[in-house]
């Protein structure tokens, strides 16, 4: 029998809050029961992005891999669509615990997120003691410094370079300006149903004087996001959610965590200091860092080496905590 593809698929569905997450499980052909994986993605994903990269190889590594949209994003249900707003998604991701916890064929279970997916998985094992351990590939580590750096990308075409990028204080004016619009267009949804929504991406850098209206512009960021525009990935978000988005922050959940912890980063992804940050706040010693200089951020996404290498990593980490 091949390496590859050892696996089936099924279609899924688990309640959340009142509405129904759709997603996909990667079923290992082998005889179970099976350690069982969630998968979470970056800003804005949808499953069929970064999560299926990730869930397909660790099924073939023996893993019942489960990837699923969020609320108001893709086949799942929820209103106001297109929703950017993390603390709805860890409540989807506990939501996806409980239904695989009540699967009779899952011996445990595992979070992998991506992106912004790997903070919020490092939170949510933080106060979910169901889970056995957690990786964090290419983090969105969320406090106010990575926030601005997110704003600074925008405006900028390096925001790694301190000597041409914005000022903190206009990285804060720039910021409270989106936040007011978002307060507007919460605002208008209150009193007349009505969403605004914007891009989510587009290739145009904006200007300290103006700014794009996109949630994340600028060419670095479209170089990954555009092709997927054309695959059927909805490129829009609803601006009142910047209001839940900003205001969300990882530093407490990580630095509460207890549970094996695998945190895979390098000096080009996105807030390396952060990254180093909330992984030394990690009160366990049991938690581990590789550090990848020469792999950027949206290589972990979906490059097959970056993501063969990095599944490797997970699953040598999972391996010596069952």
């Amino acid at each position: 029998m091949g390496v590859h593809g050892n696996y089936s698929v099924e279609k899924i569905e688990f309640p959340s809050h009142g509405e129904t997450c759709v997603g996909v499980s990667y079923i290992p052909k082998s005889s179970g029961p099976h350690p069982g994986v969630i998968l979470l993605g970056p800003y804005s994903f949808s499953k069929e992005q970064a999560p299926t990269q990730y869930a397909t190889r660790l099924a073939d590594e023996g893993y019942f891999s489960v990837v699923f949209d969020p609320r108001t994003v893709g086949e799942s249900s929820g209103q106001p669509r297109r929703m950017e707003n993390p603390k709805m998604k860890n409540e989807d991701l506990v939501a996806a615990i409980d239904w695989l916890s009540q699967r009779k064929d899952i011996s445990k279970i595992y979070l992998v997120g991506v992106c912004q997916g790997g903070p919020e998985s490092l939170d949510v094992a933080s106060y979910d003691d169901r889970v056995t351990a957690v990786a964090s590939i290419s983090g969105y580590y969320r406090d106010r410094e990575t926030d601005l750096f997110m704003i600074a990308a925008g405006v900028c075409a390096n925001p790694f370079d301190a000597d041409t990028a914005p000022s903190t204080e206009q990285l804060e004016k720039l910021l409270e300006n989106r936040l007011q619009r978002a307060r507007d267009a919460k605002k208008k949804y209150e009193e007349t149903g009505e969403v605004i929504y914007q891009p989510l991406v587009s290739p145009d850098l904006g200007t300290i004087d103006k700014p794009s209206s996109a949630g994340l512009p600028g060419p670095l960021v479209y170089s990954w996001y555009g092709p997927w525009t054309l695959k059927g990935w909805e490129n829009k978000y609803a601006i009142l959610s910047d209001l839940d988005h900003f205001s969300y922050s990882t530093v407490d959940g990580v630095s509460k965590l207890t549970k094996p912890a695998l945190v895979v980063h390098s000096d080009t992804c996105m807030n390396s200091f952060a990254a180093k940050r909330q992984f030394s706040s990690i009160p366990t010693d049991d938690k581990k860092l590789i550090w990848e200089n020469g792999t950027n951020h949206f290589q972990y996404y979906d490059q097959p080496d970056v993501v063969d290498r990095t599944v490797g990593n997970i699953s040598d980490w999972f391996a010596i905590h069952k």
